[in-house]
């Protein structure tokens, strides 16, 4: 029985993060999104690759795939978590309400639509229907994390359009969990729900969210009061930047607040990722945001490339190389035309703007972590074999990589 040794896996840490660093700088001078940078420096030194074959003192720098390993996945989990609480900083509930009706159109429409197309699309090329129901379930997926970290890069996460598509990709992935939820429900009990649960499940999800959203805007900045004035540690200035405090609780509770609002999330039958980003939101409406904001970009430092670099290290290249071509690419062509379709007319419809709707239906279509994770657990539950489970990652990897750098181009177009 092998024994985990803790300085491997933090050397393996190490690489990785200090190899996505290096890849986004240079990806940055070339002029294309240091997101993509990251995952391909995951994909190069992950398990599967470059960092497979590394070996010290006798043991393999990766002795498996990175989600099974315990500390690496944990790692990537609050990656996630500091990532979208981030996301959360820059967007308050008022702007949310004002983005509601949009947003949650488009978002619905975007699970829709690919979870339509990718079922028949893969019924077409030939998978049974329970792969073909968790391909499906995968292509509704959106990365909010990389589509914000691209718009970051560009400066323009304050458009309209581009607030649309985060609160869009929020509701995007909330509805995208319960989709998952109902194809695992049918390939463990091999009966297919009727339209009024499956409409249940959906609204009762999406309830859960709003409901944790709200309670986060009415209960945190209270809280913050609470603490802080309890402490005598009440030192909001507006040049905080400029002088920075020394550690006080408010950084404290921020890393506090983003942990346990993740675990909140998770066992309400949410992602953790949008718990924490109902905590930013609710954060950023208090007089708190500026210095949390600052704390919270310098433990970015070393979650963001971390958070990527174990996205790509996931994907195994070698089982890609070996798939069919036209089942790999029709099916990458669906997930593409999917999210333009799902999510770009309804954008049209509300924003009366080609380019801007082409820009949120783009911007949606990046699968990144979100698909990654629908397609591991439709992998390790046996609905979908390897072979279903290499083409989907090669769909998910290609439109990971793909969507930021046309968002990029259209950015650059108008």
């Amino acid at each position: 029985m092998s024994t985990f040794n803790p300085i491997t896996t933090i050397l393996a840490i190490s690489l990785l993060i200090v190899t996505a660093k290096i890849f986004a700088l240079i990806f940055k001078r070339i002029k294309l999104p240091e997101v993509i940078g990251e995952i391909l420096a995951g994909v190069i030194f992950g398990p599967f690759a470059i960092g497979g074959l590394i070996v010290l003192a006798g043991e393999p720098l990766f002795s498996g795939p990175v989600n099974e390993n315990f500390v690496l996945e944990t790692f990537f989990e609050i990656g996630g978590m500091i990532l979208l609480f981030s996301a959360g900083l820059e967007f308050t509930f008022k702007q949310f309400r004002k983005a509601g009706l949009p947003a949650f159109v488009i978002g619905t429409a975007g699970v829709v639509i690919p979870f339509i197309l990718g079922y028949y699309g893969s019924i077409f090329v030939g998978f049974s229907s329970t792969e073909s129901l968790l391909i499906g379930a995968a292509l509704t997926a959106t990365s909010i994390a990389i589509t914000i970290r691209t718009l970051e890069e560009l400066d323009q996460l304050k458009n309209v359009e581009s607030q649309i598509m985060v609160y869009a990709a929020v509701v995007d992935d909330v509805l995208g969990l319960t989709v998952l939820g109902v194809v695992l429900a049918i390939g463990s009990t091999g009966i297919i729900p009727g339209i009024a649960s499956i409409l249940s499940t959906t609204v009762l999800t999406l309830s859960l969210w709003i409901a944790l959203l709200l309670g986060s805007v009415y209960f945190l900045p209270k809280f913050l009061d609470f603490v802080t004035n309890l402490t005598g540690e009440l030192k909001l200035t507006e040049d905080s930047e400029k002088h920075p405090q020394s550690p006080s609780t408010l950084e404290t509770l921020a890393i506090f607040i983003i942990l346990v609002w993740g675990a909140i999330a998770y066992y309400m039958g949410l992602s953790p990722i949008v718990g924490t980003f109902a905590a930013g939101m609710a954060v950023a409406g208090s007089r708190y945001k500026h210095q949390i904001e600052i704390f919270n970009n310098h433990i970015r430092i070393i979650f963001a490339p971390l958070f990527f670099a174990y996205v790509g290290a996931q994907i195994n290249l070698a089982e890609i190389i070996g798939i069919d071509l036209f089942a790999f690419g029709l099916i990458l062509a669906l997930a593409m035309v999917g999210k333009l379709l799902g999510c770009g007319i309804p954008g049209y419809v509300f924003l009366r703007s080609r380019i801007k709707a082409q820009r949120i239906g783009i911007g949606m279509a990046s699968r990144g972590e979100v698909g990654i994770v629908v397609a591991g657990i439709g992998y390790a539950s046996g609905l979908i074999d390897s072979y279903s489970y290499a083409v989907l990652m090669g769909v998910i990897m290609v439109t990971t990589i793909v969507s930021p750098i046309l968002l990029r181009l259209t950015a650059d177009s108008k």
